[in-house]
């Protein structure tokens, strides 16, 4: 049992660290993870970002990043977690 359960942590290791490591460029898609007791669109324009996709997820927004400077504000603006959208792109097997 203990075995499984290492194989399972090391295989997920792997997507969760890539996520981990990249952040959003000039001009990229970013996946901002928010709480859901937080206005969402007042984070987005705290961060002078562009919320794309005609839906959303309940904790999770695609934000367009108009300078690199994004990920400070979106943290100072209540957000959990910003990753760009190459990381999210390699895990699902898309080449940019």
């Amino acid at each position: 049992m203990r075995v499984v359960l290492l194989m399972f942590s090391l295989v997920l290791s792997g997507p969760v660290m890539a996520l981990a490591v990249n952040t959003p460029a000039r001009d990229d898609i970013a996946l901002m993870i928010i709480p859901p007791w937080q206005d969402s669109a007042a984070i987005v324009a705290a961060v002078e970002g562009s919320e794309i996709g005609p839906t959303r997820a309940r904790f999770a927004i695609l934000v367009h990043v108009p300078d690199p400077d994004l990920t400070e504000r979106a943290y100072a603006a209540g957000a959990w977690w910003i990753t760009g959208g190459a990381g999210l792109a390699a895990i699902c097997g898309v080449r940019i």
